[in-house]
């Protein structure tokens, strides 16, 4: 019986497999795919803040997603198939979590596994993070291909804001979008963020001055806020990337 060396084993391609690890890489077939329900610019462009998926309809196994609700009245996070709606109230913020309602825009894209990495202390300002997002992708594999990522951490300051435009808000601009935004920040609090970038995508998903749209929660709690500003001075950060390769199977007995 012939025995093979580790040499053998990793050119028949079965270390790996034997090992239970697998190649992370590249991204032979893409990373997982992103869905866009809506455009930025139906509602910063073309007033049209109508509804353009049920948030009901969608198959949320591993599903994350960010947007904002039909008639721009709350914004929606979906965290591992768990959705959040942070609307205004007289009183306050409320956060509902049934999955009911629909979202005027809406990106969402299912990652089953995700792969960590500290994000370095020189990061301190958004677009530094920016920068350090597309460089470990592409180091990933991802090269054009739009895509999800996560933060976790304490950031030094995060501002956000929650929008309820009023149903009697008039002609909806770029000018007055964030006039009726219930704005908030946090300092130094474990939060964790989702976000999704992009360099096809600007008045789609993300604005003009930027390829990444994010939004915020307090650390594993029902929320859901846009992100605004960000600041990483002084703040430990994991950012988290869709993993590449195949999903383990469950031990079997």
């Amino acid at each position: 019986m012939h025995s093979f060396s580790i040499g053998e084993f990793l050119k028949l391609g079965l270390l790996p497999a034997l090992t239970g690890t697998f190649m992370t890489a590249a991204y032979p077939t893409g990373p997982p795919a992103v869905h866009v329900y809506g455009t930025m610019r139906n509602f910063m462009r073309q007033n049209d803040l109508s509804a353009k998926v049920a948030l009901d309809t969608l198959r949320r196994q591993h599903l994350y997603g960010l947007g904002v609700a039909e008639g721009l009245q709350g914004e929606l996070l979906i965290w591992n198939g768990r959705v959040a709606t942070t609307r205004v109230t007289p009183t306050g913020l409320v956060t509902d979590t049934l999955p009911q309602g629909r979202a005027a825009l809406l990106v969402t894209s299912a990652v089953p596994r995700w792969k960590a990495q500290p994000v370095p202390a020189t990061v301190r300002t958004a677009s530094e993070l920016e920068a350090f997002v597309e460089r470990s992708a592409r180091q990933r594999g991802i090269q054009n291909a739009p895509f999800a990522f996560r933060l976790a951490g304490a950031p030094a300051y995060v501002g956000w804001h929650v929008m309820q435009w009023p149903t009697a808000g008039g002609q909806h601009t770029h000018d007055n979008h964030h006039r009726y935004a219930y704005r908030g920040h946090y300092t130094q609090q474990p939060a964790e963020l989702l976000g999704f970038f992009s360099r096809q995508h600007q008045a789609v998903f993300t604005h003009h001055t930027t390829w990444m749209h994010m939004h915020v929660r307090p650390t594993g709690r029902p929320f859901a806020a846009h992100v605004d500003s960000l600041g990483l001075s002084g703040a430990s950060l994991m950012l988290y990337l869709p993993a590449a390769g195949p999903i383990p199977l469950p031990n079997r007995p």
